[in-house]
């Protein structure tokens, strides 16, 4: 009976320890990002559902410069926040079209690319298994799952499930500080429709 208490108490332990580590990692990850304001990095960005029977890859280049961000798909896509505005520019080769948004409100993100490596800091449960941390939002979201795979303190990609069953995955690569040059800007008069979701905007 001793024995079996042993294990059990244990067995608790370990448990809390590892429940605790995933805390810890989470916290070592969101301050060492939350102290770069300014980063340039390298997305592959690849979405799939088995059971939708579908997968699309696409490659791009996001720069980030405190409350600002330019997030470029090739030529023909364009995510910005210029401090004062959110846009979504897309063409394709029969229609083009830009929308806008309050800051905050873009619905049609998965996530606030502005604050790609920070935004799981809080309102997530925690556990790790490996190298990779899985997330259970606390509050409602896009998704209902995330994965983030580590190695050492850094990360390699973010993966959301939302409740579609999509996984949306975010593989970065080449992190830099060096942003210099960067213009935070969108031409408006390139895109042929143009669709306003700034009501009540401050």
């Amino acid at each position: 009976m001793k024995k079996l208490c042993l294990l059990v108490t244990l067995a608790l332990f370990a448990f809390n320890t590892q429940a605790q580590d995933a805390s810890n990692r989470v916290k070592i990850l969101f301050d060492k990002y939350a102290a770069i304001p300014n980063y340039k990095v390298d997305i592959t960005y690849q979405t799939s559902n088995d059971r939708m029977g579908f997968s699309n890859t696409q490659k791009g280049v996001l720069v980030v410069e405190g409350e600002k961000y330019i997030l470029k798909f090739g030529p023909n896509e364009t995510w910005l926040n210029d401090g004062k505005t959110e846009y979504v520019g897309t063409k394709e080769e029969d229609h083009s079209q830009i929308m806008y948004f309050c800051p905050g409100k873009n619905s049609e993100a998965m996530i606030d690319f502005g604050k790609l490596t920070i935004f799981y800091g809080t309102g997530h449960r925690s556990r790790i298994e490996g190298r990779t941390l899985t997330l259970t939002p606390t509050e409602e979201t896009t998704y209902v799952q995330m994965y983030i795979e580590t190695t050492g303190e850094d990360i390699l990609s973010l993966s959301l499930l939302d409740d579609f069953g999509t996984m949306h995955k975010y593989t970065l690569s080449g992190f830099t500080t060096e942003t210099a040059g960067t213009k935070f800007v969108i031409d408006p008069s390139e895109y042929e429709e143009k669709i306003f979701e700034r009501e009540g905007c401050q």
